[in-house]
């Protein structure tokens, strides 16, 4: 979703762009609708075999081959440092997109000799906080090259409306993401069963996560447990909560920096959220303002909070106030406007 998000962004600014990518899990007929993004790009897959450390490679000689023999862009723009590493020789500019810190040698080797390049022209990175792990990596690298971009989200381009009318007056809290470990499932169900007046969803995740999840909330009548949606899908059932759940825990992975897509969405839907307290959502978040901001694993506070947005006009007044950030600074289309800012 972020990858097409940005590449709408940049193809409504103006620019002929061309997204260079593997297939992916989901089988559909048209990627552009699936999305929900509008067909202003070009897309370009290429295979990446299934083989541990072996894929990767692949996948960028082929990505590399494309570039260098047939469509010789202005600027590379890339979240890959290998597919990147093999377009180098060209001598087009190009941006690398950080989302993770280099976890292997060969990654950091790589990003290293990436950033010593004539035509390297930035690097974005999606939080302050991995901004400065950035920096303690590489302190030699010139401190106006480094970006910070965070991810973002669009308001829904039409009114949206939930595919049933509502056949309750309880308060309907809403979750959408991943199921996996550290995704603070445990905090939800939780939160569900000292809450038995409030109906709570889970949108999203794997078979293999739902069926474990069911067979763990049998008793909790409350709960609702949707597995996958297409994002084409899911302005239905933002249309049906009242409050949407962040629960990131300390477990979280990359929790010290990450910039969270479905915060942004929660923002776009104008909803009332309940965020986990770090640091990092403060780069986006403001407690009593735009959420509430509880700690992490106290599910008294994640409960007292849930019964504070009970109140509709509090929810109205966050809701409200976080669309207006949103579209402030965090819209695809500011993105956009950030990373590619004096490239042309």
């Amino acid at each position: 979703m972020h990858q097409m998000g940005i590449c709408e962004a940049m193809a409504e600014l103006g620019h002929d762009v061309t997204l260079h990518i593997r297939p992916g899990d989901e089988l559909t007929p048209d990627d552009h609708a699936f999305y929900g993004v509008k067909p202003n790009f070009r897309i370009e897959k290429h295979p990446r075999p299934q083989v541990r450390g072996w894929g990767a490679i692949v996948n960028a000689v082929h990505v590399g081959r494309h570039i260098r023999t047939r469509s010789f862009p202005d600027l590379v723009y890339a979240r890959e440092q290998y597919g990147l590493a093999c377009t180098v020789g060209t001598g087009v500019p190009f941006v690398f997109e950080a989302h993770w810190r280099p976890r292997y040698r060969l990654q950091r080797e790589t990003e290293a000799w990436l950033y010593r390049q004539p035509n390297f022209r930035r690097l974005v990175v999606i939080s302050h906080g991995l901004r400065r792990i950035y920096r303690e990596l590489f302190p030699w690298l010139p401190e106006e090259r480094v970006v910070v971009a965070h991810d973002a989200a669009n308001p829904p381009r039409h009114a949206v409306s939930s595919d049933a009318p509502r056949a309750s007056t309880r308060l309907q809290v809403g979750y959408v993401g991943g199921m996996l470990p550290g995704y603070g499932i445990e905090v939800i169900v939780a939160v569900a069963r000292a809450n038995p007046d409030v109906d709570v969803h889970i949108v999203g995740g794997k078979e293999d996560s739902i069926r474990m999840w069911r067979a763990r909330t049998r008793d909790v009548a409350n709960l609702t447990l949707h597995g996958f949606v297409p994002p084409e899908h899911l302005p239905a059932h933002y249309a049906n909560f009242d409050v949407m759940m962040a629960p990131f825990q300390r477990s979280t992975p990359s929790i010290e920096w990450i910039s969270p897509m479905k915060l942004f969405e929660y923002m776009a839907y104008e909803k009332a959220i309940v965020c986990a307290d770090f640091p990092i959502m403060r780069e986006i978040l403001s407690d009593g303002e735009t959420a509430l901001l509880v700690p992490a694993d106290d599910i008294s506070a994640w409960s007292d909070a849930i019964r504070r947005l009970k109140t509709e006009s509090l929810r109205r007044e966050l809701g409200s106030a976080a669309l207006r950030r949103l579209q402030a600074t965090h819209t695809w289309r500011r993105r956009a406007e950030t990373v590619l800012a004096d490239l042309s």
